[in-house]
């Protein structure tokens, strides 16, 4: 049975895929109505020198020419850190999105790609505290960019300071799991829709042909279906000793009269007939001489 006598069968037992479908749509739209939206924020930053002033000598900085790029990276890592997720993440709140690699965050701190400033990004459920959680990684931003400095003994003059590009935008999530669901419970219930029609298909089937041999072979009740038909007196049986030959003995008794001993009355006369008959081919038998 190939897809085609597949789709034949669903299409005849309908009454059997109709019912299925219609539950598998029922529980799609009780799991879309379960499903919670999803937000995500994020802001994006980069690195300044604000205090830096014409006549200071940036190869002053121990931390090279390429200073901005090292503290951004150090940046990065210190607020990606376990003990900075802790502290300033949020518990109703991860740091990757659908599709993405789950890294066990709070907030996610990177370079996006083909971009040179930094994106401080959250994802969950609560608008607001997604929102809040980013809120709190860019107030943290400058005290932890300066103790790096600090650290590595930069100038304040020198010191890079993070500048935030915008303001932090709270965006819903279009929700794309519950499609998935809906598709995956519909393909299953097409399935069974189809597994069981072929079930039932065969059984009436089968059940169709054991009726249509019965009406065939007709009822067998143990009775003999021959009927004799008997008109007037009922016609003497016949033994399997005699045969078309046969002599009928006819009595005649114009006085019938009792019984008068070994001496019949003069009044009774016995006649022998033979019985005539016709031959298999129209021929009369042989006379008796």
């Amino acid at each position: 049975m190939d897809a085609v006598d597949i789709l034949k069968v669903c299409i005849r037992r309908w009454y059997v895929m109709l019912p299925i479908l219609l539950g598998a749509a029922g529980v799609s739209y009780q799991l879309a109505q379960a499903q919670e939206p999803s937000y995500t924020a994020a802001v994006s930053y980069g690195l300044v020198q604000p205090s830096l002033a014409p006549g200071d000598n940036e190869s002053a900085n121990p931390m090279g020419s390429a200073a901005d790029i090292l503290v951004g990276e150090a940046l990065e890592a210190q607020l990606n850190s376990g003990e900075t997720q802790e502290e300033l993440g949020g518990g109703a709140t991860r740091g990757w999105g659908p599709g993405e690699v789950v890294n066990n965050r709070y907030y996610s701190v990177r370079i996006p790609q083909f971009e040179t400033t930094y994106e401080v990004r959250a994802w969950g459920e609560d608008e607001a505290e997604v929102r809040a959680v980013v809120d709190r990684v860019i107030e943290a931003a400058p005290d932890i960019t300066d103790e790096l400095q600090i650290r590595a003994g930069v100038p304040p003059p020198l010191r890079w300071e993070p500048f935030v590009l915008a303001t932090p935008q709270v965006a819903e999530l279009p929700s794309t799991g519950w499609l998935k669901l809906a598709l995956a419970v519909m393909g299953v219930a097409i399935l069974m829709g189809a597994a069981w029609s072929v079930v039932v298909d065969r059984i009436l089937r089968g059940r169709a042909q054991r009726e249509s041999r019965a009406v065939d072979e007709g009822p067998d009740d143990g009775r003999d279906d021959r009927r004799q038909v008997t008109t007037g007196d009922a016609a003497p049986s016949r033994t399997p000793s005699q045969s078309p030959d046969r002599v009928l003995t006819s009595t005649r008794t114009s006085d019938r009269a009792p019984d008068r001993g070994p001496f019949q009355a003069s009044g009774t006369s016995t006649v022998k007939t033979r019985a005539k008959s016709i031959g298999p081919a129209g021929r009369k038998p042989a006379g008796r001489r």
